[in-house]
């Protein structure tokens, strides 16, 4: 009953969140950006605002319509968008006879709870990871669905929200192959499928608002719902939404710095003893951070707060909850982004400014609404941050508990493991690089590196889980041989496979690619990698692209080494890709395009298909990130 009791409010903030902003995409002049922008939910008091996650676990006891709100997530991005569409979904009107529409919200981990039989509208919101793979949790639901073969979904109705990043090639890949394979099993389509470019929240308020608008319309049997999300929700491991507290055992710097554009990498160990936690080499550790201090005080300053103000927890914190409202000041430290700024905010403050010249401002940037068509807009957002915004519109004050609710949330970081379970399953190793730079004028910190480096110390504990990487594994024969490419700290699972390679005795060769800028600076585990080099456990080649005069990246070496990297590729070898996507990447992958023409006497079509062949037998596997 507590959800009828809620809806009312619910119902304002749903429409204030999507069905004001069916316009976001557009451009405004005059008094429609006006009404535009005065399109905010100040009617909103801040119990409307909700934040509880435990209001996402409703168990229906009275007949209703049941809609099944599933979301696969690596970062929570898709959790949130799911939320939100619970919340829209809760509070559409009752339909003729008085059934209300009953949304249940699903992890796609927890897909096999779903009896798909029962089940007459699926809303998927599901992201895709790095180089086109589902997220870990969603991957059975996604081998399940894609991989089945003796069911139809003609009973199904059901909408697709993919999110993902066009800086990457397989953008949005996991949401179109679901949507299709749907459609491919005779389920109807409600609307069609979105693309979400990193988080653009234009268009996942169009795709809501579209579904909302057709919902009410969709012919779904009034009964008492099956499915029970205390046994869903009621998994008890460690994870992204209940991490480990993991002692930092081990921090040590892996590089020398005389200047101050010298590199700052460290090497940190982790105890996972009784977690129950366990990994592969491959995988990788996934850690929630703390802001950095003197940015937290830099946002209270702005905001002209104290940080004792008590406002309550967000839905998205990890668990164990906190009970009752919690400090703004840790509110910012712990669970909130103040680096990437939601649009939204500054169509807040824009309201909210009693100055003319700030208002004037902000109506510039939101003419063209909020959509990343908007180009002038998203200029300005990539070179803010929440303190810089906040200062930008000082005579903005809108409600606390407003404001809160666009900033986003304090994602957890994926780092690598550096280490085998093999020789120590008790043990995660992280390599970072530290980030520091300067913006405004304004020196300024990464989050999670910085937390490592200089607020995390020996002895102390930080919330931990494991992001399994099942497209990044060591070949099961240890015969085959394996070359790895990985410059900067794209070295990190290299270590554990080496290790790994060692400790088990694989006859096969073990080639490193490594660059780094110098020899003498930032050759990262030097000690370790010419110790295995002198006993003839790794075959080592490194680029100091800085050490002389013409620059040499991994790449270089690479064509240099062509006739015996082809060897290796014909005789079986697996090849493994690790770092930066933008580039790096790119141009190993060019290099390889390149050997296979050279020395297989292939065209450029024939080694584009080889290669491709390689990936789709897990010769050629790829961690890689945008940054």
């Amino acid at each position: 009953m507590w959800l009828y009791l809620l809806c009312g409010a619910t119902l304002l903030m749903a429409y204030v969140l999507h069905t004001l902003l069916t316009t976001s995409g557009s451009s405004y002049g005059g008094n429609s950006l006006e009404a535009f922008i005065n399109q905010e939910g100040d009617l909103a008091t801040e119990e409307m605002i909700d934040s509880s996650a435990d209001r996402y676990l409703v168990n229906y006891t009275d007949p209703g319509r049941q809609v099944l709100v599933m979301f696969g997530t690596e970062y929570g991005c898709s959790e949130e968008v799911a939320k939100r569409l619970f919340d829209g979904v809760a509070c559409l009107p009752l339909d003729g006879s008085g059934a209300r529409l009953q949304p249940r919200l699903v992890n796609a981990q927890q897909h096999s709870a779903v009896d798909w039989s029962q089940e007459r509208v699926l809303l998927l919101v599901i992201s895709t990871s790095g180089d086109g793979v589902p997220p870990t949790d969603a991957r059975d639901f996604c081998d399940w669905l894609l991989g089945t073969r003796d069911m139809e979904m003609s009973h199904l109705h059901y909408s697709v929200l993919a999110l993902g990043d066009s800086n990457y090639p397989h953008f949005c890949r996991t949401g179109r192959s679901l949507d299709k394979r749907l459609t491919d099993l005779r389920a109807t389509q409600l609307v069609p499928r979105s693309d979400v470019d990193q988080e653009d929240w234009s268009v996942i308020d169009s795709w809501i608002d579209a579904v909302l608008d057709v919902l009410p319309a969709v012919a779904i049997e009034t009964k008492l719902d099956y499915l029970s999300l205390d046994a869903v929700s009621s998994e008890q491991a460690y994870n992204r939404t209940r991490p480990f507290m993991a002692t930092m055992t081990v921090k040590r710097s892996l590089t020398v710095q005389e200047t101050s554009d010298d590199k700052e990498t460290i090497h940190c160990e982790f105890e996972l003893a009784g977690s129950g936690l366990t990994f592969t080499a491959g995988d990788a550790l996934g850690m929630y951070p703390q802001n950095n201090p003197a940015e937290v005080r830099a946002v209270l300053t702005a905001l002209q707060a104290a940080g004792t103000e008590l406002v309550a927890a967000p839905s998205w914190v990890y668990h164990p909850q906190p009970t009752g409202k919690i400090p703004l000041e840790e509110a910012l430290m712990k669970y909130y982004d103040l680096k990437h700024v939601n649009p939204e905010l500054v169509k807040l403050l824009t309201k909210h400014t009693s100055n003319r010249k700030e208002r004037l401002e902000g109506q510039r940037l939101l003419k063209d609404g909020l959509s990343k068509n908007n180009i002038v807009l998203w200029s300005y957002l990539q070179s803010s941050e929440v303190t810089d915004v906040l200062k930008n519109f000082q005579r903005a004050h809108p409600p606390l508990h407003l404001l809160l609710s666009k900033l986003k949330g304090l994602q957890p970081r994926y780092y690598s493991i550096a280490s085998s379970p093999v020789l120590d399953p008790a043990k995660a190793s992280v390599t970072a690089a530290v980030v520091r730079y300067s913006l405004h004028g304004i020196p300024r910190t990464g989050v999670t590196t910085t937390y490592l480096q200089d607020r995390l110390q020996v002895n102390q504990a930080c919330p931990v889980f494991i992001s399994h990487n099942p497209d990044f594994r060591l070949p099961s024969n240890t015969d085959l041989s394996i070359i790895m490419i990985g410059p900067g700290t794209g070295i990190a699972p290299f270590m554990a496979f080496i290790q790994e390679r060692v400790a088990t005795g694989a006859s096969g060769d073990n080639i490193l690619y490594f660059g780094c800028r110098h020899k003498n600076k930032d050759f990262l585990y030097k000690r370790e990698l010419e110790s295995w080099t002198k006993n003839g456990s790794l075959s080592l080649r490194v680029a100091f692209s800085r050490d002389q005069d013409k620059k040499i990246y991994v790449q270089d070496l690479l064509r240099t080494d062509a006739k015996n990297i082809w060897r290796h590729l014909q005789n079986g070898a697996h090849v493994y890709v690790c770092g930066d996507a933008r580039h790096m990447a790119h141009d190993v992958h060019q290099a390889l395009t390149d050997i296979c023409q050279v020395q297989g006497d292939m065209d450029a079509g024939q080694a584009r298909t080889f290669l491709l062949e390689m990936e789709q037998v897990n010769r050629y596997q790829k961690d890689v990130w945008v940054t």
